[in-house]
């Protein structure tokens, strides 16, 4: 792991340099504490040697619990960045999971000379904007209740919400990084600051990107999906699975952004 001290606190990530002339994936997770790269870590090491890969924890979720952050969008915003100018990444295909694709989506609107594509799994839309405000809506109610449960929370408990597809000591070591940083403050913040961040996507959606935009979805949200801003902004491509769509359809996951990697 690497750390980085910004004017937002330390930031802990994982980064392996591209080859030559390809394309570095930044991943994004969904709304939650957990550490991005073992989020994703059964996809990265599936991908071919020579592409880079990027999983940054912003402050506030997985290691990089040093210091509370506000975590606004511009915050979050701001942390990517400084990871990404620190290391000098020059080609990004942003991969991005539920609100962590509303993150990468408004942060190639940010940075499109850097950017080559987006592959979005099951993201928020404008016309879900109930939907996603409902969903965290009991965690900001019931934050003092996991507050205090975090206290009595055990390693096992962590482990059955933890990437599935890890081995069991990548499992563990995910469960542990996950227990320090559960439902820290940081989160709650940026549970309060959703109504903002859906106002920005409201904007944003009405901005056509020119770049290749590939959205990710189930099966059963499929037709949802086709009545969304998604099937004007990108391509829609379905398959069977639940939300956590690279947890649980890992082979049509890995396949897309095989693809993908040819926009560069």
């Amino acid at each position: 792991m690497s750390q980085l001290m910004t004017k937002l606190g330390q930031v802990d990530y994982q980064y392996r340099p591209a080859a030559p002339q390809q394309p570095t994936l930044l991943w994004l997770p969904a709304f939650g504490w957990d550490a991005t790269d073992y989020n994703f870590k059964h996809l990265m090491a599936q991908l071919p040697s020579q592409v880079g890969l990027l999983a940054i924890d912003t402050i506030g979720v997985g290691r990089s619990i040093h210091n509370q952050m506000v975590r606004t969008t511009s915050n979050i915003l701001a942390n990517l960045e400084d990871v990404v100018h620190h290391e000098h990444v020059t080609k990004l295909l942003l991969i991005g999971h539920s609100l962590g694709a509303s993150y990468a989506f408004l942060y190639a609107q940010q940075h499109l000379d850097s950017v080559c594509g987006l592959v979005l799994i099951e993201p928020p839309d404008i016309a879900m904007a109930s939907q996603l405000l409902a969903s965290v809506r009991p965690f900001i109610e019931n934050y003092p209740k996991l507050a205090q449960q975090r206290q009595k929370l055990t390693l096992h408990q962590v482990l059955a919400t933890v990437n599935p597809l890890n081995s069991t000591a990548e499992r563990e070591k995910n469960a542990r990084i996950d227990l320090a940083a559960y439902a820290n403050p940081s989160i709650l913040t940026e549970a309060q600051w959703l109504p903002q961040l859906v106002s920005e996507l409201e904007i944003a959606e009405n901005q056509v990107m020119a770049i290749p935009i590939r959205v990710l979805v189930t099966d059963k949200r499929f037709t949802a999906y086709q009545q969304s801003s998604w099937s004007r902004l990108g391509q829609l491509v379905h398959a069977p699975g639940q939300h956590y769509l690279h947890w649980t359809n890992e082979d049509f996951v890995r396949q897309q952004l095989l693809s993908a990697l040819a926009w560069h």
